[in-house]
């Protein structure tokens, strides 16, 4: 088609009044490239990339590879075409369409985002995924993907019951924000936060917040590439005019700060505004009955999305290949504490692609229909070994329970009859977990490093195990139960808690972490938790069973750890350390960062780790 007649069908589809140009107006072939709006049942008009095979012939029918962005589907200097995208080309090659949209509120999209992964954006995968399928070029089956943002989307979009989604493969998805992500055991990952907030604001241009508005935004935008950058425009001559006034109306689009802030607890909801409406939990009846398998890759030490593919497995009867590995969020860095951090290999990427694309080609590509299997591969550290497994937990697991006790030792067994004792704890605002830790890649991409935790260990609580006479590994939900004492300032505080391993050498390894907002301390009745959340302590994070926590009365504390595979070597330690406050990833609280404990153990309380040891030999 020449240049003019496509602008003025692509004006006159702006307006909702003629389709798409189809297949057949071209004289041979479709184009490779084309970007135009799609307009959703309430008038909203989204920003959508098309990528056709090139030479893609008339009468040939594509499977669709669909891409819903928060951060916009491409970026473009302003007056510039732009180039293409790389993951739609390698798509492309392997015989997809692919589909690349802006959410409304965001990029050259229409419309006000009226919250963070809100009802509207998850909904409008539906009409979407419609006009894909009404295309000439369409076999009317298409694969929902994405990392991070848009993985989170890709998985709630196999809520919506729409048959011709018919395969998903979120990559780094946060199964439950709330939990997993921005507030874990209650406690707010501020410092985190703050960064990622100004980058959606400068995105969005609310407040007209851009690039050039500060030296921190200067610096913000250098960092992830989006300096003098706009999202790309639809095509044709209005595009320029269109993408502003779209953009225009962003300025109004919800803030995620005070979502976080606000809701402190996990039943907050201010109009649109929830935290469980993003929540693949509270869907999951919606998710199975769609009955889209779905294929998701997390690493064991990226945020708490390793414990959302583990609720996912366990809450849904959905067929299922589920991945967890030594990655970073994305899956762009080896994430292995044992090991210096490095970038994947191009053979480590093209392993992690091919399964997705065999993934897709027996689900979109070929309609197969799901045969109900369903499989964890995970990676044990330590071992440097791959296992699959059909159930979780793994076959031969048992809790196995370990006493603290006087002298900061941790016991195997619990005996009950040990004398009871108690130690200080104080919150140490300088002992955090580093720059590079679990929560900041999830926001920012970043690699995750971990450095000998001796220093500081040294400035915390730590129990430690005798020399282990035997290899032990570690596979899943570990627990930690405290008996704990409040003194001055804790009646708003939290607890973290570290999972570690000592060499002979006194190398102290980080393995992984749990902590609580002590006004989130009540436990539930265990038949109140629903089946997503049967790897966890039933707790319902809502303000009604929420209370401060009362000072001189010692209490139990029931703290889940993020799930980890692990193999202790005979000769190394198990440890397990108490802080007060993690400031390099969570606010403090209380406010003032002053807060003492007594942490007990001993006696028929006590405190105790309890871990999952897998048993014997598993293929």
């Amino acid at each position: 088609m020449r240049r003019t007649a496509a602008a003025a069908v692509a004006a006159l589809t702006l307006l909702g009044l003629a389709a798409a140009p189809s297949v057949a107006d071209t004289a041979t072939t479709a184009p490779h490239l084309q970007s135009r709006y799609v307009t959703m049942p309430d008038g909203v008009r989204l920003a959508v990339d098309v990528y056709l095979p090139t030479a893609t012939k008339p009468g040939t029918k594509l499977p669709t590879v669909l891409v819903t962005e928060r951060y916009w589907r491409a970026r473009v200097l302003p007056g510039q075409p732009g180039g293409t995208s790389g993951e739609a080309e390698a798509w492309n090659a392997k015989g997809y369409a692919y589909v690349a949209a802006d959410l409304r509120g965001t990029g050259a999209s229409f419309g006000a985002m009226a919250s963070e992964l809100g009802a509207a954006e998850i909904a409008d995968s539906g009409p979407l995924s419609d006009w894909i399928a009404a295309q000439p070029w369409s076999n009317s089956r298409i694969g929902t993907t994405g990392v991070s943002y848009g993985g989170d989307t890709a998985m709630l979009a196999t809520a919506l019951g729409n048959h011709h989604i018919t395969a998903a493969a979120p990559i780094s998805y946060d199964f439950d924000p709330y939990e997993d992500l921005v507030r874990p055991g209650g406690v707010l990952i501020e410092p985190r936060l703050a960064p990622y907030a100004l980058l959606l604001r400068i995105l969005d241009q609310t407040g007209g917040t851009t690039c050039e508005t500060s030296e921190e935004t200067r610096q913000l935008c250098a960092h992830v590439g989006l300096t003098g950058l706009t999202p790309r425009p639809v095509d044709g001559p209005d595009g320029p005019a269109l993408l502003a006034a779209a953009r225009a109306e962003h300025a109004n689009n919800a803030n995620l700060v005070d979502l976080a802030h606000q809701g402190v607890h996990r039943d907050y909801r201010n109009g649109p505004q929830s935290w469980t409406v993003g929540s693949v939990g509270e869907k999951t009846d919606a998710v199975e009955d769609g009955g889209v398998p779905v294929l998701t890759r997390a690493g064991w030490l990226d945020a708490g999305t390793a414990n959302g593919v583990l609720s996912q497995f366990s809450g849904l009867s959905n067929s299922q290949d589920d991945w967890i590995g030594p990655w970073n969020h994305g899956a762009g860095w080896l994430a292995d504490p044992f090991k210096p951090a490095r970038p994947l290999t191009r053979a480590e990427h093209e392993q992690n692609d091919r399964r997705v694309v065999d993934f897709f080609d027996r689900y979109v590509r070929d309609g197969a229909r799901p045969d109900g299997k369903r499989q964890v591969h995970y990676y044990t550290y330590n071992e440097d070994v791959w296992r699959t497994t059909t159930r979780w937990p793994v076959p031969g697991t048992r809790t196995r329970p370990f006493e603290l006790g006087a002298g900061n030792t941790l016991t195997a067994g619990r005996t009950g009859d040990a004398p009871a004792g108690s130690d200080p704890l104080h919150l140490d605002p300088t002992a955090g977990t580093g720059p590079l830790d679990r929560w900041n890649t999830n926001l920012s991409g970043s690699q995750v490093s971990y450095p000998d935790r001796v220093a500081v260990d040294a400035k915390l609580l730590s129990y430690t195990t005798a020399p282990l006479t035997e290899p032990t590994r570690v596979t899943g939900n570990g627990k930690v139960t405290l008996d704990v004492t409040g003194l001055a300032g804790s009646a708003n505080g939290a607890l973290h808690v570290y999972l570690e391993d000592v060499t002979p050498d006194g190398r102290v390894t980080y393995l992984t972490e749990g902590q609580l907002t002590l006004i989130e301390r009540a436990v539930a009745d265990s038949d109140d938790n629903p089946d997503w959340r049967r790897l966890r302590t039933p707790r319902s994070y809502a303000a009604e069973d929420a209370g401060p926590f009362p000072q001189g009365r010692a209490q139990q504390v029931v703290i889940d750890l993020q799930p980890v595979s692990v193999l202790f070597k005979a000769g190394e330690r198990i440890r397990l350390t108490v802080a007060a406050a993690n400031p390099d990833s969570f606010e403090l609280l209380p406010a003032d960062g002053r807060a003492d404990y007594r942490i007990g153990y001993g006696g028929e309380r006590g405190s105790v780790l309890e871990l999952p040891v897998v048993r014997g030999q598993l293929p």
